[in-house]
């Protein structure tokens, strides 16, 4: 009997300080912020270096001439910041029923300021570094142009876009 227990012991105390060994990994792990959010059925994310603030939607004043990608501009607290309809950007504008809502991701790139418009903000997470994964193959052309990496989030693919290019693609 005696001897049954100490194997127990000995199993526990194995199990006991092989969690607490990956936990101490996980703790010096390097870790990225990320803001995920929803562009009609797709998950996006940008770096947390990347983007500025969040406001909810307000009326976009439209610049005669702009095109469909840059579809006016919003004043945030006296200052004008450029609306980039991502939609459009990645070629999804389409597939996607959108009303009069949603938020600005806000953006600075360059001498200035970008208001990025997205449907839903889904989340803010720290997540490990070592959670991103390459491009899938099969990923959208319009968004791979525009993407750094991808990982998993609640069963589903985010794409990590780069909020530079981006600006870069409008401007140019």
């Amino acid at each position: 009997m005696v001897e049954e227990s100490l194997k127990s012991d000995a199993i526990l105390s194995q199990i006991s300080s092989h969690s607490f060994a990956e936990k101490m990994v996980a703790i010096d792990e390097e870790r990225m912020s990320v803001l995920i959010f929803q562009l009609g059925d797709d998950l996006f994310a940008f770096r947390g270096s990347q983007a500025r603030e969040i406001l909810p939607f307000t009326e976009v004043t439209w610049i005669p001439g702009a095109t469909a990608l840059l579809p006016g501009v919003i004043s945030v607290r006296g200052d004008v910041a450029a609306v980039l309809d991502l939609s459009q950007v990645l070629g999804i504008h389409e597939r996607i029923k959108r009303a009069a809502s949603g938020f600005f991701i806000m953006v600075r790139a360059g001498d200035g300021r970008n208001g990025i418009l997205v449907d839903n903000i889904v989340d803010i997470l720290e997540m490990p570094i070592s959670e991103e994964r390459q491009l899938l193959s099969t990923l959208d052309e319009g968004f791979r142009r525009f993407a750094l990496s991808q990982f998993e989030y609640n069963h589903k693919m985010v794409t990590v876009l780069n909020a530079d290019w981006i600006i870069e693609k409008v401007n140019s």
